[in-house]
């Protein structure tokens, strides 16, 4: 056994003289095993068994049996040997590091990842100090991690000297420490003075909370380990870190009833995930604007809960500049929300954007002053008046924008009650851009033409059919012709009936109605 040992290690020594490729030397120990306990095992030869240990920033020790079987083992493990004959016991030691030419700041200049981190060192003026001789040690933070922080915190950081400078020597030691080093010493101290902590809670290796993701990148003037989180000094106020979207809700208290609804509707789980998502959350006072019989009655029903609550999430990360370049978007629940300028306001639908642009970690959280209600959708949650009912719904935008310019939205927002014949976008559509664009601009003939498609009182479509012709608001009549299947009102097809508002009915159609001629042109 030992000269067969004698002879593996002067084979692997000589392949290294050859090709460099031998990178660790183990220290064997005989008749010795580990514990049953490993984390690890392969059939390989002693030397492969080595390489696999020093390869592996987790294993302390490896074992290698008379059969071939390698067994890795990590810290916890290597503290309960026991006897087993022809059993070998290896304590690696690894090769020192490939000679590198970059320090630690062109190192960090070259890792695209570490960019965050080099601006952070600059506005510190600490690049100086780790571009000299050292060695030093550093745990940086990716971009990631700096992100985690509030972009407002992080920006004010950025410009705070002294802050930053002791933010940044918290991440550095006055040693050269590799990871294996730093896992055997457990607690090591900062330039900044204060101490960190090196653990590995269930196999991961972390530094204070923050998870190693790349160990032992050696510079020409210390070691860099990645981090996945920026450490904060003890001593000092922590950074606000942003939080997901569930988080940012519970954290304001003017969103606990959306809150609620999203437990109940089981939506949580999906807005704590990574995303990233958009969403317009409903303020405990647009909640309120519910009858409370209506409120209950949908926090009750999760199908019906569900679909409202995903028709305020769209699938991205969305900024305000964002969503009012879109103007319509997708929701998660498949129907359209309309953004848009209304005067001074920005406006979802008929809901008025109340703080915009809130950062979460997994997306953006836009808050409203109105529960937004998909169209088609059952239950009537509150009432809304003509005007109202039109702007929460994504297809008649065009008639909204012809309505407040032509200055009807206080009559349709009135006690009524009305009658309107409202034409879709497709509808407007129709109408050559010129030409629509020159009636919006002529408050006086474009007066003319909605009050065509209004009648002084509420009329269902069965009633209107009955009488066959009706006397608009602008003083002509227009004609409803059809069978149950087809109903038409002038030239223009019913698409929907019998929409109820609170000071009326509104009913759908393809076209508008009966423009003046000069406008046509």
């Amino acid at each position: 056994m030992l000269v067969a040992m004698k002879s593996v290690v002067f084979v692997s020594s000589m392949f290294a003289a050859v090709s460099g490729a031998w990178t660790s030397k183990c220290s064997v120990k005989y008749d010795t095993a580990m514990s049953d306990d490993f984390y690890n095992h392969s059939t390989v030869s002693q030397s492969d068994c080595c390489d696999l240990c020093a390869s592996d920033k987790r294993c302390a020790t490896a074992v290698h049996s008379p059969y071939g079987e390698c067994h890795l083992h990590d810290l916890k493990d290597s503290a309960r040997p026991h006897h087993s004959r022809g059993w070998m016991l290896m304590s690696v030691t690894p090769a020192p590091p490939t000679p590198t030419t970059k320090n630690i700041v062109q190192l960090a200049q070259a890792t695209p990842d570490l960019s965050t981190l080099v601006t952070a060192l600059v506005a510190g003026g600490l690049t100086g100090t780790l571009s000299g001789k050292g060695p030093f040690t550093v745990f940086a933070p990716t971009n990631e991690a700096f992100a985690k922080i509030e972009t407002k915190a992080l920006n004010a950081l950025l410009k705070n000297k002294a802050q930053l400078d002791k933010l940044l020597e918290y991440h550095v030691l006055a040693a050269n420490f590799r990871m294996r080093e730093l896992m055997s010493v457990k607690t090591v101290k900062t330039l900044e003075g204060e101490t960190l902590d090196v653990t590995d809670p269930g196999g991961v290796i972390k530094v204070n909370n923050a998870k190693v993701l790349t160990a032992d990148v050696a510079a020409s003037n210390g070691f860099v380990h990645i981090i996945d989180t920026v450490l904060m000094t003890p001593s000092g106020p922590p950074l606000p870190l942003k939080k997901d979207i569930v988080h940012v809700a519970e954290g304001n208290a003017d969103l606990s009833t959306l809150v609620a609804a999203l437990t109940a509707g089981k939506l949580v789980a999906t807005l704590e995930g990574k995303g990233p998502f958009t969403v317009f959350a409903p303020t405990n006072e647009a909640f309120a604007k519910i009858p409370k019989d209506t409120l209950t009655a949908l926090l009750g029903n999760q199908k019906l809960l569900d679909q409202v609550l995903e028709y305020h999430v769209l699938s991205g990360a969305f900024s305000m500049r964002d969503l009012m370049a879109a103007k319509l978007i997708t929701t998660l629940e498949k129907e359209e929300v309309l953004v848009r300028s209304m005067g001074e306001a920005i406006m979802v639908n008929n809901a008025d954007v109340v703080v915009a642009d809130v950062e979460a970690t997994n997306g953006v959280v836009h808050v409203v002053d109105k529960v937004l209600v998909p169209p088609k959708f059952p239950l009537a949650l509150y009432p809304k008046d003509i005007v109202e009912l039109s702007e929460s719904q994504p297809a008649l935008s065009t008639l909204v924008q012809a309505l407040v310019a032509g200055k009807l939205t206080a009559t349709l927002s009135g006690k009524g009650p009305y009658t309107v014949f409202a034409p879709t976008n497709d509808a407007f559509g129709k109408i050559p851009a010129a030409a629509l664009q020159k009636l919006l601009a002529n408050p006086t003939e474009l007066d003319k033409v909605l009050e065509y498609h209004v009648l002084a009182g509420k009329f269902s479509m069965r009633d209107l059919m009955a009488v066959l012709s009706v006397k608009t608001l602008e003083g002509e009549n227009i004609k409803v012709s059809g069978s149950g299947k087809v109903i038409n009102v002038n030239e223009a097809k019913v698409l929907k009936a019998d929409v109820e508002a609170s000071n009326g009915v509104v009913h759908v159609i393809d076209t508008v109605l009966s423009l003046p001629k000069d406008i046509m042109v």
